[in-house]
């Protein structure tokens, strides 16, 4: 997708559509869309995969999401947008992006439906796990879109109105815990010169891991979600060998 946006960037400042571009633009779409459909399978057949034991396989998963969705929303030009997928022949009916939304759409209402249906305390939490995300402004635009996106080329009857609904509280839900934590780090921020166990780079949560071999430190829950695209400490960029959980946390 980052190629994709690229080229795509690269015939809007242009405005104009290269053939070359055009149907390098297809393919990776193409793919990303086939892609997208393979995760919904995953997330219908074997979401146990995704909602038990380590949530990485969760939070890549939203993080994705949330990375396509951002390219999607980000788009200057929304129908220069559809245009540059489509090769020549092809129809607005037969390509669009509602061919990536869907997919990302079943996903998300597929674990929703799976973390209904078990009855498990240990389950991943998948409304947290989004709203963890380090831009939830992202993330509840990104949501927007797709209930105000036009589906009704692919989705009719009863059905989807339940399913539009089932998006909608998500989303709603996703706000109230964005806001929740919005004001629960504007009160950190208060009491931070009081307080010298807050992680510094969440301000949410109190310091409990130490970072080997540099001994930063930072809340587990920030350096878990940080190693898993970097394995480099945030502030000094050494190697992070290992996280020790340490005792500074008191709740």
């Amino acid at each position: 997708m980052t190629e994709f946006s690229v080229s795509i960037r690269e015939m809007q400042e242009k405005y104009k559509v290269l053939e070359f571009q055009q149907k390098k633009c297809s393919v990776i779409f193409d793919l990303s869309c086939n892609l997208a459909r393979v995760l919904e399978f995953c997330t219908r057949e074997i979401p146990q995969a995704f909602l038990f034991g380590a949530d990485t396989n969760l939070r890549r998963l939203t993080e994705l999401i949330v990375f396509i969705l951002n390219h999607l929303t980000s788009v200057m030009d929304p129908e220069f947008f559809e245009l540059s997928l489509r090769r020549n022949g092809q129809s607005l009916e037969k390509v669009n992006r509602g061919m990536i939304l869907a997919p990302l759409a079943g996903i998300i209402l597929n674990l929703l439906d799976a973390n209904a249906e078990i009855d498990c305390s240990e389950r991943n939490d998948v409304v947290g796990v989004f709203a963890s995300m380090d831009c939830p402004d992202t993330v509840l635009c990104g949501f927007q879109y797709l209930l105000e996106y036009n589906w009704a080329g692919s989705m009719r009857g009863d059905a989807y109105l339940a399913k539009l609904r089932q998006l909608e509280q998500f989303s709603n839900l996703l706000l109230s815990q964005a806001e929740f934590r919005e004001v629960e780090r504007m009160g950190c921020e208060v009491g931070s010169d009081a307080n010298d166990t807050m992680c510094c780079i969440c301000y949410a949560c109190e310091v409990d891991a130490r970072f080997v071999p540099c001994s930063h430190l930072s809340c587990f829950g920030c350096i878990s979600r940080h190693l898993l695209n970097c394995e480099r400490c945030f502030f000094c960029n050494a190697a992070v060998v290992e996280v020790v959980r340490t005792g500074f946390r008191t709740a």
